[in-house]
């Protein structure tokens, strides 16, 4: 494999499952991930996933991870979600301080002093997931210094208001040998029928040239504004011809085609702070507002009009709330993605949407847009499209660059590389 990448706080799989729609171009992945029901979306989805559960407990020179040349993560964001009070923009300045501390180490033993007592300050803080965030760093650091293999891409995301850190992060990892830079990207923007705002780190290991800014992928679709009006589609000659242009955005009515036959409206709660009147109306026609992990509380009606154009609301035309399958497709899951647990909403609330990790990593990997026959791959997925994993000692690969696959010992019957090769939820 060309890239084999490591996925930090890697959720039920928006990043590695698009890494599975690439893997004919040498792209593989593993995640790391805490949380059981997330991990048995996982498996059920035969997604790759370390034994070890906790980013903390784990590290580049783990057998499971040590041959990946690529570093993916989404921190939790839980302390910078409030960036906008006291105690959140302090968040953000002290994993700015300590980030500081924790790069342009020489040697592992001084590295190793600076990681003790950036640990001992996060864990005493009042929220100690504030540390999360620097994780990603303290593999990096140790990719080089322990592993004396640096990481060749990496790619960090997270909600817009952690996109001051990952702007010092830039600048560190310059310092590292990295062109690097981030940016705020929209998901409808890439064709997700959601707006859903991303901070996106991407940095390329460029140690002659580490002032060169990194490719970003470029919109594909219209952005959506309210009372915008929707671009036409355009006939199927124009789309051929003119595949690079804008096309209009896609619909939570396009996402849902297949359950929702009639126009509705979707009254959201996200935003809203729990007000009543502050609550967001979205029709058929627009893509869904940003999914989170509460979105079973959004609202949906019968799509009807007075003769002023306003909508109505009657008790009579309220839906069926949404089902995991259809908020996965608006997070753009395939339909097919089986989701495990009883906290679904959570974990499709939390995934970076799957079609803009394929932009992502297309162009953080490739400098290249996706390939056209990916977006179909990719709606068009299911589990019975994967390999079973194997069990054969034989597939432990020899040399990098590749991530290791699952296989087991005949002597103990736990992996070899420490990664999970349960293909079945549990």
């Amino acid at each position: 494999m060309e890239f084999g990448i490591v996925d930090l706080f890697a959720g039920p799989g928006g990043l590695d499952i698009a890494a599975t729609i690439m893997k004919g171009e040498g792209v593989e992945s593993i995640g790391v991930e805490w949380d059981d029901a997330t991990r048995a979306t996982r498996a059920a989805a035969g997604l790759l996933t370390t034994d070890v559960k906790d980013v903390a407990e784990l590290g580049p020179c783990d057998p499971s991870v040590i041959n990946a040349t690529v570093l993916t993560g989404g921190p939790p964001c839980q302390s910078f979600s409030v960036a906008g009070n006291r105690e959140g923009h302090q968040a953000l300045e002290d994993v700015k301080r300590l980030a500081t501390r924790l790069m342009g180490h020489k040697d592992e033993a001084s590295f190793d002093v600076a990681w003790k007592e950036v640990k001992d300050e996060t864990d005493a803080m009042s929220d100690n997931r504030t540390g999360f965030v620097l994780q990603p760093l303290r593999w990096i650091m140790e990719a080089d210094l322990k592993r004396k293999q640096p990481y060749k891409v990496i790619v960090l995301e997270q909600v817009p208001t952690v996109l001051p850190v990952w702007k010092h992060f830039v600048e560190l990892l310059r310092g590292a040998g990295y062109a690097a830079e981030a940016q705020v990207l929209h998901t409808e923007d890439f064709g997700v029928p959601q707006t859903r705002r991303r901070a996106v780190l991407i940095a390329q290991h460029d140690p002659t040239n580490v002032h060169r800014k990194p490719l970003f992928p470029k919109a594909t679709h219209q952005r959506y504004r309210k009372g915008a009006v929707r671009l036409p589609p355009g006939d199927a000659a124009q789309k051929a011809s003119l595949f690079d242009d804008v096309k209009p955005w896609v619909s939570m009515g396009d996402a849902l085609t297949g359950t929702r036959t009639t126009e509705f409206v979707m009254i959201s709660n996200y935003g809203s702070g729990g007000d009543p009147k502050k609550r967001g109306r979205r029709e058929s026609g627009e893509p869904a507002p940003t999914v989170t992990g509460k979105v079973r509380r959004n609202r949906l009606y019968t799509l009807r009009k007075d003769g002023a154009g306003e909508i109505v609301l009657r008790p009579e035309d309220e839906l069926e709330r949404l089902s995991p399958r259809e908020a996965g497709l608006l997070q753009s899951f395939p339909a097919e993605y089986p989701w495990r647990s009883t906290d679904v909403a959570q974990q499709i609330g939390n995934a970076i949407p799957p079609r803009l990790s394929l932009h992502i990593l297309s162009m953080a990997l490739f400098n290249k847009a996706p390939r056209r026959e990916w977006y179909e791959r990719l709606e068009k997925w299911s589990p019975q499209d994967e390999e079973p994993q194997t069990t054969s000692a034989a597939s432990v690969p020899s040399a990098p660059p590749r991530v290791s696959a699952p296989s087991r010992s005949s002597a103990s019957g736990r992996p070899l590389t420490g990664a999970s090769a349960k293909s079945s939820a549990k």
